[in-house]
């Protein structure tokens, strides 16, 4: 890809471009109609040279409605600072259909991690399709499997394997980096009590007192700008004074300790006999640990 674009300005391309594909593509398979769109809009050579411009045209095709998440610099913060370690044992809603999260301002350094500032996913086949532009260039597609489980993360998360891929670690470090963050991000938009808060454009528009509010039909593109709550307390709590850890208790040969507790998000039940579940958020805090007082020699016989 020439230059650096935002991810949702190649998807309004391409969705543009879908009606001049052959009307007799029009029920074929997405793979077809995606390779078709993306030639009409960049021609044959083009796809070719840069055949992820395909899988950004099924993503393209496979949004019911144009959504694009923004986020605020402090988000892809909070998302790599949150702890979890289980996949769901559901998609959140951001996973359950075509997505694309994006910074706004690349430019200015924002990213989603590493180098990473669009990230866009689409499920064919049991499988996810994400789809990661870089900045300043640079573009990945890896195919995912989740199990939604419950099952530890780490697990969960089987990256695709290709003979055409250069490096097989680093892809899949990648495809473990973005899923993780598309999850975590999916949790946090969905848990109770996190710090995020989600304001739709159309939102931010200011109605004049003389100015009709009768209901009208939805956008065709939603931008949804992810920011940090103002009202959110700051996370470390107050700090801990240094007579508190002198005057901590001893019990049965150890001593109390203060340790710091990442942020992380839970399943908490609820409802009638706890048969609900929810995710909540949970900020960082520091907890009381005991530790033994010093080093201690352990001597083993043989």
């Amino acid at each position: 890809m020439t230059g650096w674009r935002h991810l949702s300005a190649f998807v309004r391309e391409l969705r543009g471009a879908s009606v001049r594909i052959p009307p007799d593509l029009a029920g074929h398979d997405l793979r077809v109609r995606a390779a078709a769109t993306a030639m009409a809009e960049y021609g044959v050579e083009t796809c070719t040279a840069q055949p992820t411009l395909v899988n950004v045209a099924a993503l393209a095709l496979s949004l019911e409605q144009l959504v694009v998440h923004v986020l605020a610099p402090e988000i892809p913060e909070l998302v790599d600072e949150t702890d979890l370690h289980a996949l769901p044992d559901a998609p959140p809603r951001l996973l359950a259909r075509p997505w694309i999260v994006e910074v706004r301002h690349p430019e200015r350094g924002e990213r989603l991690f590493r180098d990473v500032a669009a990230l866009g996913g689409y499920a064919i086949d049991g499988r996810v399709c994400l789809l990661g532009l870089s900045y300043p260039d640079g573009a990945r597609t890896a195919w995912w499997t989740p199990r939604w489980t419950g099952e530890d993360l780490a697990e969960g998360v089987v990256p695709d394997s290709s003979p055409l891929i250069d490096d097989v670690d680093v892809h899949e470090a990648w495809t473990r980096e973005a899923a993780r963050f598309a999850v975590v991000l999916g949790v946090l938009l969905d848990a109770e009590g996190a710090p995020t808060r989600v304001l739709d454009e159309s939102d931010r528009r200011k109605v004049s007192p003389g100015r009709s509010k009768k209901l009208k039909p939805p956008p065709a593109w939603v931008t949804r700008y992810v920011t940090i709550a103002p009202e959110t307390p700051r996370p470390d709590g107050p700090a801990e004074p240094a007579s508190a850890a002198a005057a901590a208790p001893v019990a049965e040969g150890r001593l109390a300790e203060r340790r710091p507790v990442r942020g992380h998000v839970k399943r908490q039940r609820y409802g009638p006999g706890n048969g609900l579940v929810k995710w909540i958020y949970v900020p960082r805090y520091s907890a009381r640990r005991w530790i033994a007082p010093g080093d201690r020699r352990v001597v083993v016989g043989v």
